[in-house]
């Protein structure tokens, strides 16, 4: 822990020196009766490409107007250090200066060192007051997780750090997040016995929480060189798949141990994986993959993460403040492995580890329900259901109160888990009759694109623009098909916007491309453009009613 803290310490410092392109190319507009003054002030080793400057009043495009400095030669191009001013003269200016005009502005540079910063672009208001003419920033609604990257850029290291670790708190009660609290403590019933202590509770509650944050530590550190969502590329099919396997391989571990009769080489089996990760292995491998797949929902704190670490350069602080927000996720985890700490031994723990395996097949279907139909899953959680209420005990005679309580319990799962049966059943019968043209006409329609071109395209020629990001795997993407974009409010909303849709269920090379475009980590995402310009960027799930007060 010791080497690992000093080791990051090291590279941070190593790096400290890498500035945003707001640092390293600040620009202010100065004003006098003469003109407005374009001050570029560039940070030392670092420099501006003149080719790369443009310059437009409203439509008009002033870039030839402007007289440039000298300026020096490097690599056979013009390129500005240290200070750069350009004079847009107030004769110039009233020639098209109208009411609510904007003025864009364009540049880009380098460092010495070799590291290139994107394309920037800075947008203001222009007015005129007596003789002089002013300027305000153009006012563009941020999104949720850039106004929480913006926040972070002028804070030290530990007021970071502590705000990533609030924003993992918030996260902790997504519900996202609870699927590892029956992950966790299934694994310390497995691996601490049935009279786990307090102390080996919380131990083996740390060791998962850990390296959970070393999940989200490398999906950060990551994300800065790929510029794409990290949990994104691992919502791939087979994983998912194999990851559910593993779930289904955990619960026959707690079956195994109550006489669970499974074939004898199955039983070997699984006594002999379960003895190789013995002690802290087990836990910690799971704490990493549970990080990486099992929590694929990104809010706006966790967007904002990657968005501030992909504009910054600092990957190596993204990294940390990464960290620091899983750990700050994983405090009601640690409250688990204590909670242990009070559990009596008795025969009751049986039962408690049979429950822990049925969560354990619950959890490896919630994982297939990405890929397999909504109505097949929910068959399955029917059927399952039945095995529960029998192995809990149904049947058995009730010979007091609590025990009565139990059975009364059992008696409301079993007819909820015979109501999602019938439901599957009669979905999958509806299913086969369905008329789609009616859904159509019941729900927002989408064109669905897949080429950057086509999609700026119509960004620049349509009046209002509604871009979605959606995967098949996506969670909330479909809370948003099923109940958002079917309210008769958001359908009249939206009537008249050119609606795109963009599935990046593949994460092909073409659609990170695409989502590397409009900053997108993870869908869903809804992005609203007015005239060629972005106004409003919702990340993650949104109710009908909240989305009524966003967009144009």
């Amino acid at each position: 822990m010791r080497l690992l803290f000093l080791v990051l310490l090291f590279l941070q410092c190593s790096f400290a020196n890498v500035l945003s392109a707001k640092d390293a190319f600040k620009l202010d507009i100065l004003a006098n009766e003469q003109a407005l003054i374009l001050k570029f002030n560039i940070a030392k080793d670092h420099f501006l490409y003149h080719n790369q400057l443009k310059i437009k009043l409203n439509d008009k495009d002033l870039t030839a107007l402007i007289n440039y400095p000298q300026g020096e030669i490097k690599q056979e191009q013009k390129v500005y250090f240290h200070l750069l001013e350009l004079a847009l003269s107030n004769l110039m200016l009233d020639d098209y200066v109208e009411n609510d005009s904007k003025l864009s502005i364009w540049y880009q540079g380098c460092s010495n060192d070799g590291f290139c910063y994107a394309p920037q672009k800075r947008e203001f208001r222009i007015f005129k007051e007596g003789q002089i003419y002013k300027t305000s920033p153009y006012e563009t609604m941020q999104s949720e997780e850039e106004q929480i990257a913006f926040s972070l850029k002028n804070e030290n290291l530990a007021l970071i750090l502590l705000s990533f670790f609030g924003y993992g708190l918030l996260l902790s009660l997504t519900p996202c997040t609870l699927p590892m609290i029956p992950i966790l403590s299934s694994l310390i019933i497995a691996k601490g016995g049935t009279k786990p202590s307090k102390k080996q509770g919380f131990l083996l509650s740390l060791i998962y929480v850990f390296f959970m944050s070393l999940a989200y530590a490398l999906a950060g550190i990551l994300a800065s060189f790929l510029g794409a969502s990290i949990q994104a590329l691992l919502q791939q099919t087979w994983l998912l798949v194999g990851f559910s396997l593993l779930f289904v391989f955990f619960a026959f571990v707690c079956f195994s141990g109550f006489n669970f009769e499974l074939p004898k080489s199955l039983q070997s089996l699984i006594q002999h994986k379960t003895s190789k990760t013995k002690g802290v292995l087990g836990i910690a491998l799971m704490g990493f993959l549970s990080a990486l797949i099992v929590g694929p929902c990104v809010a706006a704190p966790l967007a904002g993460a990657l968005l501030y670490l992909a504009d910054s350069g600092s990957f190596l602080l993204g990294g940390l403040a990464l960290f620091t927000l899983s750990f700050g996720m994983g405090v009601p985890l640690l409250f688990v492995g204590l909670g242990f700490g009070f559990l009596k031994p008795g025969f009751w723990m049986q039962r408690i580890q049979i429950f822990f395996g049925f969560v354990m097949l619950v959890m490896a279907l919630w994982i297939l329900s990405r890929i397999i139909p909504s109505n097949l899953i929910m068959l399955a959680y029917g059927i399952l259901g039945v095995f529960f209420v029998v192995f809990m005990g149904l049947f058995e005679r009730a010979c007091n109160g609590i025990q009565k309580v139990k059975k009364a319990f059992l008696i409301l799962i079993l007819a909820y888990s015979l109501m999602l049966f019938l439901q599957g059943i009669f979905s999958i019968n509806s299913s086969l009759n369905f008329n789609q043209k009616e859904v159509e006409r019941q729900t927002l329609s989408f064109k669905t694109l897949q080429n950057l071109t086509q999609i700026k395209e119509i960004i620049e020629k349509e009046e209002k623009v509604l871009l979605y990001f959606t995967a098949s795997w996506c969670e909330y993407c479909k809370i948003l098909d099923a109940k958002v974009f079917s309210d008769e409010r958001i359908i009249a909303k939206f009537a008249n916007y050119e609606k795109i849709k963009i599935d990046v269920s593949e994460n092909s090379p073409l659609q990170l491309e695409i989502m590397k475009e409009f900053n997108v980590f993870a869908p869903p995402v809804l992005i609203f453009f007015d005239k060629g310009e972005r106004r409003d960027k919702i990340t993650g799930y949104i109710t009908s009613d909240e989305l009524l007060k966003r967009g144009l």
